[in-house]
């Protein structure tokens, strides 16, 4: 008589077979980002926001290095300064104290015009409300990033054209952000971030408006970008979102939590 019981011993040796290897892949990433140079590098960084005669202290202090290649997540809840801390790394704010510098560059000092250059150049942005111009076709909704950069139209076109099929929309490139699914208008997003081809993206809740299997989609995306070698920083509640990351960061009370 046959024996048709499970082996559970080789299942369990399968097991651990996938967690050794697991481990040696985190091993070799851990050892592969070492030796790259900061791409952000952040201390003793202070942020407040003054409402009336009120000064409400957001960011208190931040001590932060993100590594050329990385993919890290910050994690915190609503309040603990997230937004403020993405909005600082990206140049979209300016910071009160402490020192940030930027693939090299201390950003405190730079002019308006500067610091709109140095943005322009060094960094794509991924919002969870997509951000697109609602009157602009996708391909130009991606290429326009392209425009302030005075890059002639038809380069413009053929490079947004490019990412648009790298991201499954050749069949939807002049259509409209309204007649695009929430997963579509992400994919858009995304594409108008790398076109500029900058070695940092970051990420503001890039799957809050999005369903379980398109957050799965757009999380796989990002993994790609990152092989590519392109580093990311993601700003996320979800827990699996923060998993598919290679480190976490969990900040509280405008401090990172050690």
């Amino acid at each position: 008589m046959l024996d048709i019981r499970p082996n559970h011993s080789s299942s369990l040796r399968e097991k651990q077979i996938d967690q050794l290897k697991n481990q040696q892949l985190a091993a070799a990433d851990a050892l592969r980002v070492s030796f790259k140079k900061p791409i952000i590098s952040v201390q003793s960084l202070t942020k407040s926001y003054h409402i009336g005669s009120m000064t409400v202290p957001v960011l208190k202090g931040i001590d932060l290095c993100v590594k050329e290649g990385e993919f890290v997540s910050i994690m915190g809840p609503s309040g603990s300064g997230k937004s403020t801390l993405l909005n600082v790394l990206g140049i979209l704010d300016r910071y009160d104290d402490g020192e940030y510098v930027l693939d090299g560059t201390l950003i405190k000092p730079l002019s308006e015009t500067e610091a709109t250059r140095h943005r322009n150049h060094l960094i794509g942005f991924v919002f969870q409300s997509f951000n697109l111009l609602p009157f602009k076709s996708a391909i130009d909704n991606v290429a326009m990033p392209l425009y302030y950069q005075k890059v002639p139209r038809k380069q413009r076109e053929e490079r947004a054209r490019k990412l648009l099929e790298r991201m499954g929309l050749a069949s939807r490139m002049d259509h409209l952000p309204s007649e695009l699914s929430g997963g579509q208008r992400q994919r858009v997003a995304i594409a108008r971030a790398l076109v500029t081809d900058p070695p940092l993206i970051l990420a503001d809740e890039p799957t809050g408006n999005l369903d379980t299997k398109t957050s799965e989609e757009v999380m796989e995306l990002f993994t790609e970008i990152n092989d590519e070698g392109k580093t990311l920083v993601v700003i996320t509640h979800d827990e699996e979102v923060a998993e598919r990351t290679r480190r976490v960061i969990h900040l509280q009370d405008g401090r990172i939590r050690h």
